[in-house]
């Protein structure tokens, strides 16, 4: 039988380059089909720590986005409750200067009916809730905020038939308002409570107008106490919206500057993670072709003997 002259060396060092090349061909084609370089930390060994932190530091700022939509959706919430309480408080100053104007409530209207409803429309608007939060009531966010006494029992009048505030004639919640932390080192105070004067003001004049009666011998003193409480709660509520919208736009800011430095970190973390399709396909092929010639070069190896060179 003819002796071959390839011997176990030489067979050896060609499969070992087989073996190598085939591993390389398969890793190519892993990175062509998911755009990366490795799979894990350890294939990007020289960067690994660098990606750590800067993927750390996209996730803290998604983190931060994501709270942002909550924050703004109670802060729009809030305002629609405001905005919505505006029709109520006009309906209650044009009910109140007219009973001042003509001495007499207008024929048709139900004085107490009126002021019922009304409550019951401030206790709508104020016991607004967001995924279970109740947004007026303080960091008592389970709590609902108005839940008014008697209506029949008017404030405490003076001397002059002014009155003072009572918040606690309906109030149930607490005086801390909202806050979010909407960045490093950046926290907002965006609430406001059913407490707040503005608030107290119109609850205190609907108060005033299921209490007192026309025929009351100081109806006049009380009713323009009511409506004076009525314009400057209308103020004040100028004032929350225009808080709660300065809010908004620093959120919105806030937004627009996280974002901004997510799509800075994502393109790093994308240089360093994502392989260049061109050198990919190039050092692809050109293993393919290594891979070719050492299956070549071992059918070759398995055919040589003795007799070839006779």
């Amino acid at each position: 039988m003819p002796a071959r002259i390839a011997d176990l060396a030489s067979n050896r060092l060609v499969q070992s380059t087989i073996v190598s090349t085939q591993q390389r061909l398969a890793d190519r084609q892993l990175e062509i089909s998911t755009m990366q370089k490795s799979q894990d930390y350890a294939g990007i060994s020289d960067n690994s720590s660098r990606l750590v932190t800067l993927e750390a530091s996209r996730t803290r700022i998604n983190k931060f986005m994501s709270e942002h939509t909550f924050v703004q959706l109670r802060m729009d919430t809030m305002l629609n409750s405001v905005d919505a309480l505006k029709s109520t408080l006009n309906d209650v100053r044009k009910l109140l200067r007219e009973a001042l104007d003509d001495g007499t409530i207008p024929t048709g209207i139900n004085k107490d009916d009126f002021a019922n409803v009304k409550m019951a429309e401030i206790e709508d608007f104020l016991n607004v809730r967001v995924n279970g939060r109740y947004l007026f009531a303080g960091s008592k966010t389970e709590t609902k905020p108005v839940q008014a006494g008697n209506l029949d029992t008017a404030p405490t009048f003076d001397a002059s038939n002014n009155t003072t505030a009572e918040p606690s004639f309906y109030y149930q919640g607490d005086d801390t308002t909202l806050k979010a932390r909407i960045d490093e080192g950046v926290e907002i105070n965006y609430g406001v409570t059913a407490a707040d004067s503005g608030f107290e003001k119109l609850i205190r004049a609907v108060r005033i107008m299921k209490s007192v009666d026309v025929g009351d011998a100081n109806y006049i003193a009380k009713y323009q106490d009511a409506l004076d409480l009525v314009i400057s709660a209308e103020e004040r509520f100028q004032a929350v919206e225009l808080d709660i919208g300065t809010k908004i736009q620093q959120l919105d800011s806030t937004n627009t500057k996280l974002d901004d430095s997510r799509n800075f970190l994502s393109g790093i973390i994308s240089d360093i993670e994502s392989v260049d399709t061109f050198t990919a396909i190039a050092e692809l092929t050109q293993d393919q072709t290594m891979l070719e010639a050492s299956y070549s070069t071992l059918v070759r190896l398995s055919r040589l003997n003795l007799t070839s060179f006779f």
